[in-house]
């Protein structure tokens, strides 16, 4: 029952990605998913925070299903699953006017959360 949510949840994301990319005109979506260093979903966010921080996304929001933002006129959404005891996923979805510039911030965001690590 969780899993069918979570993924009500990812899907629900995912087409709220894509109607503010028709808002905005964009014509491509990059998705990436990433392992992250913690099995943790909560620290997850946390790290997809950081990232949007340190990237210097602008007009950053978060809740409990996505961290958001903009950077080179494209919409950058990361949303994270957690997956028990194993690694949590994290799931890149960028739109943007052009494919390249989607794929270059897509990449950029998802390398970077795969290079967290969470110290305690």
């Amino acid at each position: 029952m969780f899993k069918t949510l979570r993924s009500i949840s990812i899907l629900v994301t995912g087409l709220t990605i894509i109607s503010s990319a028709s808002a905005a005109n964009a014509t491509a979506l990059y998705f990436e998913r990433v392992l992250v260093r913690t099995s943790s979903e909560a620290t997850c966010y946390r790290f997809a925070n950081d990232v949007a921080r340190i990237l210097q996304f602008q007009n950053i929001r978060s809740n409990r299903l996505e961290v958001a933002g903009e950077k080179n006129g494209a919409y950058v959404s990361i949303t994270c699953i957690g997956r028990g005891q194993t690694n949590a996923m994290a799931v890149v979805m960028v739109a943007s006017p052009t494919f390249e510039v989607a794929r270059q911030v897509g990449f950029e965001a998802a390398n970077k959360l795969k290079g967290i690590t969470n110290i305690d």
